[in-house]
């Protein structure tokens, strides 16, 4: 059974990133390289390792979305170029760092070097509030408080450590898990869920600190295929109900936040 599992500490610490522009304290890369792609190769990637972005063959739409934690159908605006037109970059500290501190600099990166300016807008669409499902409180089998420590290194702003593996996350119904993370908020258990369903999730939950969870169910998104042995699973509203204790109630006329590229303009190569 295809799985899908959280990379939580990158996720949560990306539900909280500024986009709003505000003056970024993080340095600038001690090097830095901006070329244009002119491969015609319609695959790309952005990766990052302990000191160094590289980005190959990616647009600045992609770019964005990685340096800020957007999602695609989030980000709005700009001109046509910014989806279209491919760049390879690089840009390298001088030393080991966090991931989200070379993400704040690969932010400074693209605002120094695009120009680019980053705006948030209020649409109407349809939105979907994950709540406690229970007038007493009680959650379900299938989510359980994290450990205080969970984010180890990465809460203090270190560097990942060689933590010992940690046993797998099993559900209560038997079935292997569909969805799964460990040391999430509920705002990143609803972004995750957002993005898979691909609907707008909002967390109303007021549930505060970090959680793991489990669901078994049928496949998240239409364009999976559903296997034999997801057959007789519930869908993840029924789930959600059942195994967390929350509920996703729908609101046809709710309010979307959007990311708008209210400016950017092609950058100077080196």
């Amino acid at each position: 059974m295809r799985s899908v599992m959280l990379s939580v500490a990158i996720l949560c610490a990306l539900t909280d990133a500024s986009v709003a522009q505000q003056p970024s304290s993080a340095p600038d890369f001690e090097a830095a390289s901006i070329k244009v792609n002119t491969t015609g190769n319609p695959s790309w990637s952005i990766s990052y390792t302990p000191d160094s972005l590289r980005a190959t063959n990616a647009t600045l739409s992609a770019l964005i979305q990685s340096a800020y934690g957007i999602r695609e159908d989030r980000l709005a605006g700009g001109p046509s170029w910014v989806r279209t037109t491919r760049y390879n970059v690089n840009g390298k500290a001088a030393h080991a760092l966090p991931r989200e501190q070379l993400r704040l600099m690969a932010q400074r990166l693209l605002e120094n070097r695009f120009g680019v300016v980053l705006t948030r807008e209020q649409r109407k669409g349809e939105v979907y509030a994950l709540r406690l499902a229970r007038r007493d409180g009680r959650l379900g089998p299938d989510l359980r408080r994290a450990a205080d420590d969970c984010l180890g290194a990465a809460a203090a702003g270190g560097l990942p450590g060689n933590e010992p593996a940690r046993p797998a996350l099993k559900s209560s119904t038997g079935a292997a898990p569909t969805y799964s993370g460990r040391c999430t908020t509920m705002t990143g258990l609803s972004m995750g869920l957002s993005r898979s369903l691909g609907v707008e999730i909002v967390d109303q939950t007021g549930l505060q600190g970090r959680w793991d969870f489990v669901l078994a169910c049928t496949a998240l998104a239409p364009s999976v295929a559903v296997e034999p042995e997801q057959t007789n699973l519930p869908t993840v509203f029924a789930a959600v109900e059942e195994q967390l204790g929350l509920t996703l109630a729908r609101t046809p006329r709710g309010s979307i936040e959007y990311v708008v590229i209210a400016a950017a303009h092609a950058p100077t190569e080196n």
